[in-house]
């Protein structure tokens, strides 16, 4: 009886081994994918990307959403993997190239199945994060979708939703993605006329057509992330926050819209919603550097200045090559008025990121009281 309780203890025991280390391997190989991935958007590579996708595996998923019977979805998937796998990395290429942007893997997610996230860092536009699903069972790693969290939806859903929206001609199909009876063909005209803009680059085009759609495909949740998207591709600063305003208005209750609208809360300077957004991220993605400086630049904008200092301090600490954590860092002091540790902070930048500040770097009105003070004129003297 002894010998065969062991033997099982010893069965279990080696199944959990097994397991255990089945999971490490998974992990392992999804963690040199995020690496190789990351690896391959710095480098602007679009051989190296396309690589990394299972564009059949990805056109598979799109179609299974678009719920196609079988003989369309062959063809939509035949007809996806010959033309998508450029289009997907040149989007990303153009992406980072127009935001002079890069790519970090963060970590492996703890989630069944584990998946690679990235951050994509793109300069004045912002940031975004993608959660790689990834095939791990072939040769080498490759994705077979993607989460992103600016758009609250995995890329398959996308492509199978809002990339149909600019190329098919059935009203059907798109009176399903807006949940409409009927869309007319002169919507179907404008829609495609869009994708055609979209594909040359024409991105202030795109949105001046996406405007003139009839009700309720225009504020529709779907048009209005397409919308806020060509606002900051185009650089329409006012046109974005007008349609971040309308999104808030109409869709402020769902989650995939939490990311878009911490830029709506940030300008409403509402810091409520701002850090119930932000809440939401860190849900997501977990917490890093950059989430830690959205939160202290909240309560940098709700003018709670000690709080702000609070969290940008953690911030640094969990990534300190962040040159715009420094700087919040260095401004929040000026704000708190606590001059020779604001000096103190510029110093350290200097040496830290080979910068040189001079008087004209702190020329607006926030910085009066700092280029008055002693400690200041020690500084940089006139």
């Amino acid at each position: 009886m002894k010998r065969m309780m062991l033997a099982a203890v010893l069965l279990f025991t080696g199944a959990a081994f097994s397991q255990a280390r089945d999971d490490a391997a998974e992990r392992a190989a999804v963690a040199r994918f995020g690496a190789d991935i990351a690896a391959a958007f710095n480098a602007r590579d679009p051989r190296a990307m396309q690589s990394l996708i299972d564009v059949r595996a990805l056109g598979t998923r799109a179609a299974k959403f678009l719920a196609l019977k079988s003989t369309e979805q062959a063809d939509f998937v035949r007809g996806f993997e010959t033309n998508a796998s450029s289009q997907l990395t040149g989007a990303f290429i153009r992406m980072l190239e127009a935001s002079e942007g890069s790519a970090k893997f963060m970590r492996v997610t703890d989630t069944v199945p584990a998946r690679a996230l990235l951050r994509m860092d793109m300069g004045d536009n912002g940031f975004d994060y993608l959660e790689f699903v990834v095939d791990t069972h072939g040769k080498r790693p490759r994705t077979v979708d993607w989460f992103r969290l600016s758009s609250g939806e995995l890329m398959s859903v996308t492509l199978g939703g809002i990339g149909q929206l600019y190329t098919t001609e059935d009203p059907g199909l798109l009176g399903r993605l807006f949940g409409v009876d009927r869309v007319e063909h002169s919507t179907v005209k404008k829609l495609r006329q869009a994708g055609d803009f979209h594909r040359q680059g024409k991105y202030a085009e795109v949105l001046a057509v996406l405007r003139e759609l009839p009700e309720p495909v225009a504020n529709s949740r779907i048009m209005l992330t397409s919308q806020a998207t060509m606002a900051v591709l185009s650089k329409q600063e006012s046109e974005y926050a007008r349609i971040l305003a309308t999104l808030a208005r109409k869709y402020s209750n769902e989650p995939s819209t939490a990311f878009m609208l911490i830029d709506h809360y940030f300008n409403e300077k509402d810091l409520p919603h701002m850090l119930e957004s932000i809440d939401t991220v860190e849900k997501r993605v977990g917490m890093d550097g950059v989430t830690r400086l959205l939160r202290g630049s909240a309560y940098f904008v709700a003018e709670d200045f000690n709080q702000a200092l609070k969290h940008i301090d953690e911030a640094i600490k969990l990534e300190p090559d962040r040159l715009a954590a420094f700087d919040s860092r260095a401004t929040t002091l000026v704000r708190l008025g606590r001059f020779d540790d604001a000096v103190a902070q510029f110093r350290g930048m200097e040496q830290q990121f080979s910068l040189r500040f001079t008087r004209e770097n702190f020329g607006t009105a926030e910085f009066a009281k700092f280029t008055a003070s002693r400690q200041f004129e020690a500084w940089l003297p006139q």
